[in-house]
């Protein structure tokens, strides 16, 4: 076991597959989230042919339940949780007039309430301890606006409003908040 420990959402492909192999490689013990259970597999096993310790746990991040489920097993894993990543993410266009608000909901749901629920649950162990980061992925589209982007852009910009607060909350704790906004990524 590394003494820094990592959770990961959304580990199993593009982003957070990236930041993965790259803490691993920084030897973090790793405990990487994802829906599809072969690619997080996957992902897991190159992170350990790099010598990093690493658990999964494949399930819809969506789900209350098994989102409830996730600091308990790091801290079961890990021992303690030094970084917290919300990068899972997903995105659906339309324009809002012609928008499916039940995916639209999906949307909203796994890509601010999932970082909102996970921060929430795992602060209070950093606070603990007096350390930790916390990163929300977010994108250029948390700062512009595009055709159809109703979504995505709203919800890229309430994870950027709400890294700021939460910087604001616990930076008296030793604990940093960073908000990173790639531009597009050659990804699935």
């Amino acid at each position: 076991m590394s003494d820094k420990n990592a959770l990961i959402t959304g580990a199993s492909k593009g982003i957070g597959k990236a930041i993965a192999l790259r803490l691993g490689q920084l030897n973090y013990s790793l405990l990487l989230i994802g829906r599809d259970s072969k690619e997080l597999i996957s992902a897991a096993k190159e992170c350990e042919d790099q010598g990093a310790t690493v658990f999964v746990r494949a399930g819809d991040l969506t789900d209350d339940s098994f989102r409830e489920t996730l600091v308990p097993f790091a801290l079961d894993s890990l021992g303690f949780i030094d970084v917290l990543i919300n990068n899972a993410g997903s995105s659906d266009s339309a324009p809002i007039q012609e928008a499916d608000l039940v995916a639209w909901d999906k949307v909203l749901d796994l890509n601010v309430r999932t970082a909102l629920h996970l921060s929430r649950n795992v602060l209070p162990h950093m606070i603990e301890r007096r350390r930790g980061a916390v990163i929300n992925i977010s994108s250029i589209q948390g700062r512009s606006v595009v055709p159809t982007g109703g979504i995505y852009c709203a919800t890229k910009h309430a994870i950027n409003g709400l890294t700021g607060c939460m910087f604001e909350d616990v930076r008296e704790y030793g604990i940093k908040v960073s908000s990173i906004m790639p531009g597009y990524v050659e990804t699935r």
